[in-house]
């Protein structure tokens, strides 16, 4: 039940996450003539706090698997079938797809459009840094210098 409710929690959240970054890319691109829609102060908090929300649950979800293993196996019970963990499995991997896909869509349009909405280029800059903080943290790549 704690991994059902975890999950839905997170599920949420990543919903919440693509919609506030739709939203900031609608206005980026509106060209109503009677002016757009504000991204409010609101919603930048809010896209600045659920996408650290976000990210941090998928770093820590690569750092804890093992490269080629299935996202999201410590969450399992020792027993559990096996249409469960491929269930789980899914729903993780897509869970990270959706979360780099967002994070890419949000940095390309902030690269391109740097003032329009600023709370979406900010995330767009430290989605970068946090992709690559994952992607070393799920192969074990040591940085040059590093133990």
């Amino acid at each position: 039940m704690k991994s059902i409710f975890g999950g839905l929690i997170s599920i949420i959240l990543l919903g919440i996450y693509i919609h506030l970054i739709k939203v900031a890319i609608n206005i980026v691109y509106c060209t109503e003539e009677n002016g757009c829609p504000d991204f409010n102060d609101g919603m930048a908090q809010a896209l600045s706090v659920i996408g650290g929300l976000v990210s941090a649950l998928v770093i820590a979800e690569l750092a804890a698997a093992q490269p080629g293993e299935p996202l999201a196996m410590r969450t399992l019970s020792v027993g559990a079938s096996n249409k469960i963990i491929q269930i789980t499995s899914i729903v993780a991997a897509c869970y990270v797809l959706v979360w780099i896909v967002a994070g890419l869509t949000a940095f390309m349009v902030g690269l391109y459009h740097p003032d329009k909405v600023p709370a979406l280029t900010t995330l767009g800059q430290s989605w970068l840094g946090l992709a690559v903080s994952s992607a070393y943290a799920y192969f074990g790549i040591k940085q040059p210098g590093g133990n």
